[in-house]
């Protein structure tokens, strides 16, 4: 190796020099390119709505330099280069974006999937769904958006496990009947308590898109709060409060067609003929057609299907919306104008239908740091026009009028058919109008103040006043050339109804954390509630010409249908409610409320309405952290009372009426004085719940699931037509007596999952509850004409109660050997239905042989939602249904030639017992006295009711915001929707199987409506 000479130690240094002067000009080239500071700007929006977010927080990953959106969403902010700009608001999810040199960074935040941290809406006040320990349901805004529904609860249908909506009547202006796990009460109210944002109100007449969100307080323990109005469940609405910032303005639009869905079919003209022919002669008539004149009825074909005549085939029907919102650093508002439009499907006039204006303003102002107002006012205007002459008169009357007669002869003139003295149609055309003016006025104002940092104080004070007028003039009919019309007598009726309810609460709240495992939440509060009601009517009859149909016209006043009255009634009441967590995994909560009514006298005035809950997050333990794809494990329990008062009023008290004209009295009509029955002893009714439940997440939440089982005792139950001897010469005193116990279990589940670039969805409910009577106070109850019913021990509220049909008499040895079953003088008939003889006496009697056959109240209610997204599409498919359900129809509804008229026949009735049809579905037919065997009330009449309904589905698409950014439009969505769209069932009578009401029985009832709409949303 050679040696090589050291460096002289002046080059190191020189080459020191010049590689350090490069170095450090490379470094700072580097250093100025790193920290060369962008000014960066842009939106941050809404993925839902598009809308700008006010006040979300724009941060520079690992450094402290933020700033916030203004109130028009703009954030402006200096960045260097490849930094890394962070956004995040409360309740979305945040998201990072890396500074490329571009001047425009644009963000879009998604709603948070951990359904853990949302806030539930409960009794005075709100909670974080993690610490609830009771059963509290909750939906969203989303429910109600965007649905060719007129109310409120048509789109809440199915969505709720353990609520359950029956909507019985599509007929524009009728609302729903809604109960929560079922019916505890014997005659008393069953309908829940309904507070719109602390007032109690109407869900049929809030307008769907004010809504923000919907609560249901299921068990005891979170109704307790609002003791003796809670018997039934309470339903807390919440509507829409302004965001501040900049105004934005959203416009909806639907537009849709009504059709009438499960219309019964009749046999054609033909058909109808022989059945007839037969009928008669199975009844021991002579026949009334000819062949010729079925020949001739052949080539009518169907005939005219009178109930199609009363019915449009589509009616439109459509809703608008328009909503306005912003404000600055203190005060935010909120402003929405509604308008729906629904025409009836009757045929006659076209200004038969709903009108519906909604107008609602929600102000919020934060005067100082320790005090918040909100104020709220609404208004509700419906106007409804129907035919002066009631809906099941109308369908009564087409359903019984056989094919083969026309509406109208060949001179246009109203017919009137054998065995009829009216025309349907000819009501629905010349008979009048009757019209319904409803009004209400709904205002609260709220006060809050911090006293201190954990105390508050809340005032609220509402005031609602509903206004219901109606007028009916009905025209008489003449139906010349044809006699006999019953349509004779014209009159004017007029009505008038106030109600003012008013309501005043005052609370205290206090929050308070010890170190980091305590948590204490106290609420003390007093509320007053008065309600002042007054009515009157007056009818007269005569209006000359059929013109100026007001009272002043009338030529005699119809006493009995004129009359007045008011009534006052109150509540006075003090409650309170202790929170405690523990680690916030152990959750502890206690309620009580005292309630003072004046519908019981003063030594039975007040029920005091305990409850209790707990709930362990078995999540939260540290044993959980190996399971890390459980998000959430929480079991709960509750016990709680809550009290029911709802069965009129005065009934402590022996109340005086007059009635005009009740009897004669030397040849003059007089007036008399009835004097009511009354119990002193009076008192509450109450109704006790244990409540068990499971709430799980897994998966951050993507997949979640409630489980609850539960069981609720009215006791004390409320009655107040016991029967009483009839030389008693009174009724029966409201009473006290028995219990009646509802138990079941609800399911409900959410999958959220990605496939690609489509996000789906999936929410899932089914429920069960099984009524019984558990205490009948030792007397059993029948009640009921064509369909019976029974209250006894055992059994549901209301069950079904009949003879048990065991098939058809084949012949006659089985006619003469089977029991004698005398409903007709003639006996039974090869063909006729057989009863079961439960005594075996070898007669059947109805006192004697009677079964109960079970009960309308439906069983395993569900609901499924699927929705998708992708690219702006989206799509929704909603199904509901209940899988147990009986319905009784008897009357025209299902019978052939019912009460000896010549009609109806429907196409089920062509499968009759014939001797050479013996295994027929429907007896041999017959008319007059020798249908009384068939006609004798049986199951035979009561059908399977159970049914899975296409309720909505929904197609949409939004625009790109590259598109609509240049028209200054926020959001613009377009979609088509339909509602109603499929029903199956095994119901045969061709009726609506969610119908629930006392003319469905008949079948007397406007049908139930699919609706094909298209809509859009714009948001500004």
């Amino acid at each position: 190796m050679k040696n090589h000479k050291a460096p002289s130690p002046i080059f190191w240094i020189h080459r020191s020099k010049k590689t350090r002067l490069i170095l450090s000009l490379f470094l700072i080239i580097n250093m100025t390119v790193l920290y060369a500071q962008n000014s960066i700007s842009g939106t941050v929006k809404d993925s839902k709505t598009l809308e700008t977010i006010v006040g979300a927080t724009v941060s520079i990953k690992g450094t402290k330099t933020a700033t916030s959106t203004n109130f028009d969403g703009v954030y402006t902010l200096k960045a260097p280069v490849n930094s890394v700009i962070v956004v995040s608001f409360l309740g979305y999810e945040s998201i990072q974006k890396t500074v490329t040199g571009s001047a425009v960074l644009d963000f879009v935040l998604k709603e948070e999937q951990n359904h853990l941290k949302e806030v539930v809406v409960v009794g005075y006040g709100t909670q974080k769904k993690a610490n609830l320990t009771s059963a509290i349901s909750k939906v969203g805004s989303d429910v109600f958006e965007n649905k060719p529904v007129t109310t409120a609860s048509q789109a809440l249908q199915g969505t709720i496990a353990g609520l359950v909506i029956q909507q019985g009547s599509s007929e524009p202006g009728q609302g729903t009947n809604i109960n929560i796990r079922g019916i505890g009460t014997f005659q008393s109210g069953t309908y829940p308590l309904i507070l719109i944002d602390g007032l109690e109100g109407s869900i049929d007449n809030i307008n769907p898109n004010d809504i923000e969100s919907v609560s249901v307080l299921k068990d005891a323990s979170s109704a307790a709060v609002y003791g003796s109005r809670a018997a039934n469940g309470v339903i807390l609405i919440t509507t829409k409060m302004g965001k501040s910032g900049k105004v934005r303005i959203s416009y909806d639009y639907i537009y849709g067609m009504q059709q009438p869905t499960n219309m019964p079919k009749y046999a054609k003209a033909w058909e109808y003929a022989e059945l007839r022919n037969e009928a008669l002669i199975n009844s021991g008539l002579p026949a009334k057609f000819t062949p010729d004149q079925i020949n001739d009825f052949k080539k009518m074909g169907q005939g005219t299907v009178w109930l199609n005549e009363i019915y449009r085939d589509k009616a439109p029907q459509s809703t608008q919306n328009l909503s306005i919102e912003g404000g600055g650093e203190k005060t935010s508002y909120h402003i929405s104008i509604g308008h729906v439009d629904q025409q009836s499907l009757f045929e006659g006039n076209d200004d038969y239908g709903l009108k519906r204006n909604n107008a609602r303003i929600n102000i919020h102002s934060k005067l100082s740091e320790k005090l918040n107002i909100t104020a709220s006012g609404a208004y509700n205007g419906a106007v409804i026009k129907e035919h002066a002459y009631w809906t099941n008169w109308l369908i009564e009357q087409a359903t019984r009028i056989p094919v083969i007669y026309p509406v109208k002869d060949e001179k246009g003139n109203y017919t009137l058919p054998s065995g009829s003295n009216s025309n349907g149609l000819a009501r629905l055309t010349k008979g009048g109008m009757r019209t319904y003016q409803n009004d209400g006025f709904a205002g609260s104002l709220t006060a809050e103040w911090s006293i201190i940092k954990d105390l508050k104080l809340k005032g609220f004070f509402g005031a609602n006043l509903s206004d219901n007028n109606n007028h009916e003039f009905r025209k008489s009919i003449d139906y010349a050339p044809y006699t006999g019309g019953g349509d004779n007598e014209s009159s004017v009726m007029d009505r008038f109804d106030r109600t003012l309810l008013l309501n005043s609460t005052l609370t205290l709240n206090y929050n308070k954390r010890i170190g980091e495992n305590h948590s204490f939440t106290g609420l003390l509060g007093i509320s007053e509630e008065k309600s002042d009601r007054r009515w009157f009517q007056a009818r007269k009859i005569g209006i000359p010409g059929n013109e100026f149909g007001v009272l002043g016209n009338g030529a005699v006043t119809d006493e009995k249908n004129t009359f007045g009255n008011g009534e006052e009634w109150g509540i006075q009441s003090y409650f309170g409610r202790i929170n405690y967590s523990y680690k916030d995994r152990y959750l502890l909560e206690g309620n009580v409320r005292a309630d003072g009514s004046s519908r019981f006298s003063s030594e039975n005035r007040w029920g005091v309405f305990p409850s209790f809950s707990g709930a362990w997050r078995i999540s939260k333990e540290n044993f959980m952290e190996s399971a890390s794809f459980v998000s959430n494990l929480k079991i709960r329990a509750s016990w709680g009372q809550v009290g029911n008062q709802d069965i009129g009023l005065y009934r402590y008290l022996r109340t005086v009426s007059v009635n005009t004209q009740a009897y004669s009295f030397n040849d003059n009509l007089a007036n008399a004085a009835y004097f009511s029955e009354a119990n002193q002893n009076l008192s509450w009714e109450t109704s006790e719940m244990v409540d068990f439940g499971i709430d799980a997440g897994f998966f951050n939440n993507k997949l979640s699931f409630t489980l609850d089982l539960y069981s609720k005792d009215s006791k004390d139950v409320l009655v107040n037509n016991l029967p009483v001897p009839g030389i008693y010469g009174s009724q029966s005193p409201t009473q006290n007596i028995g219990t009646v116990n509802n138990k079941g279990w609800e399911f409900s589940t959410t999958y959220l999952f990605t496939t690609g670039k489509v996000k789906h969805s999936i929410n899932a409910n089914i429920a069960d509850n099984v009524n019984e009577v558990t205490d009948d106070g030792g007397r059993t109850l029948i009640s009921g004409t064509d369909v019976v019913t029974i209250l006894k021990k055992g059994f549901p509220l209301n069950s079904y109660y009949g003879l048990k049909s065991d098939g058809f008499f084949q012949n006659a040895n089985e006619v003469a050997n089977g029991p004698k079953q005398n409903f007709n003088a003639a006996g039974a008939k090869p063909g006729d239905i057989r009863y079961v003889d439960r005594n075996g006496d070898g007669v059947i009697k109805e006192e004697d042989d009677r079964f109960i056959l079970g009960n309308p109240y439906p069983r395993y209610t569900y609901g499924l939602t699927y929705t998708a997204e992708w690219n702006g599409l989206d799509l929704s498919i909603f199904l509901q249904g209940v899988g147990k359900r009986s319905m009784w129809i008897r009357g025209e509804g299902v019978e052939a030639f019912h009460n000896s008229n010549e009609g109806p026949v429907m196409d089920y009735h062509i499968d009759r017992w014939t001797p050479e049809n013996p295994n027929a579905e429907y007896p041999r037919l017959t008319i007059g006295t020798e249908s009384a065997n068939n006609a004798a009330k049986s199951d035979f009449w009561i059908e399977d009711a159970s049914y899975l309904r296409l309720k909505n589905v929904q197609l949409g698409y939004t625009i790109p915001s590259r598109f609509t950014d240049q028209l200054r439009v926020a959001k613009f969505r377009a979609y088509i929707t339909g509602q109603n769209l499929v029903t199956l069932t095994k119901l045969k009578a061709g009726y609506d199987p969610e119908i629930n009401s006392g003319e469905a029985s008949n079948g007397r009832v406007y049908p139930v409506t699919k609706v094909l709409a298209i809509g859009l949303s714009v948001n500004f």
